[in-house]
């Protein structure tokens, strides 16, 4: 998950500064919204409920370059919860 919190942190910088230009303020409407759908994954890390992974990919699809990273970071945990889930599916049917 370092890369999800290396993402949100790039994420949060580009929207401060696209803040700060008033000729951008039609921009934070989309990205404010993306970026509060992003902070999903930390609840996902918490819970693993797949359902907020899957909302928080959603929120990076929106910044797409930067937010591949995120994507990327949060399929690879849901991906090893699956297999740890399917380990200890195994150990238990013996």
């Amino acid at each position: 998950m370092r890369l999800y919190y290396l993402s949100l942190i790039i994420l949060a910088v580009i929207i401060v500064f696209i803040q700060l230009d008033p000729a951008y303020y039609m921009i934070n409407y989309v990205t404010t919204p993306a970026f509060v759908l992003c902070l999903f994954g930390c609840i996902y890390q918490y819970t693993k409920k797949n359902i907020f992974g899957y909302v928080a990919m959603a929120g990076f699809v929106v910044f797409l370059p930067i937010g591949a990273l995120g994507i990327m970071s949060i399929r690879e945990a849901m991906d090893k919860q699956i297999k740890l889930k399917f380990i200890r599916k195994l150990n238990n049917d013996r």
